[in-house]
């Protein structure tokens, strides 16, 4: 949900893009270390988060919060741009920290050892690209279930059960074979 100041921060900037400044300090960080995740360059990163921020500035008078956040349209933006740099180039990159697949590890039960980090590891490489990006924005980006509904375009009850139908793959992937 929006809180107030965010509101009030989103009502100055429709009226006037210099007020944008606001919304651009306190989301950088986010979407910076979002795009990161994805491209591995830095100075890549920095351009897609620029253009990210650019083309939410030039956007904002089409955005309605409709009680969803205003990090998830961000993200959604940010998520396009990674993708029509990946489609320009034809590769797609996922890169899982140990820390980053806590989240995922516990809900999946296993311990965050070697052993499991690298069946883990593998099991996400099995999935398709749209279920491992689902897996990343829950787990490693840390979206609620509302934010990851809006950045994928479907309801907060269609991401939880997404979400619940990829975790059942991955713990198929990791069952031992018989």
């Amino acid at each position: 949900m929006e809180n107030p100041d965010e509101l009030h921060q989103l009502r100055e900037a429709k009226a006037d893009p210099a007020r944008f400044a606001p919304l651009y300090e306190r989301y950088f960080a986010d979407i910076f270390r979002f795009v990161l995740r994805r491209v591995q360059h830095r100075e890549l990163t920095a351009d897609l988060t620029q253009q990210t921020f650019l083309k939410a500035m030039l956007a904002l008078a089409t955005y309605e919060p409709r009680g969803l956040p205003f990090r998830a349209w961000l993200y959604r933006i940010a998520l396009n741009e990674v993708r029509m740099h990946w489609r320009k180039r034809k590769e797609i990159l996922i890169d899982v920290s140990y820390r980053e697949v806590k989240g995922l590890s516990e809900e999946m039960g296993l311990d965050l050892d070697e052993t499991e980090m690298q069946r883990l590891g593998r099991a996400m490489a099995r999935l398709d690209d749209d279920r491992a990006r689902l897996i990343e924005l829950r787990y490693m980006d840390g979206l609620s279930f509302a934010e990851l509904g809006q950045v994928l375009g479907i309801g907060e009850d269609a991401a939880k059960m997404r979400t619940h139908r990829v975790l059942g793959q991955l713990r198929t992937y990791l069952a031992p074979r018989r």
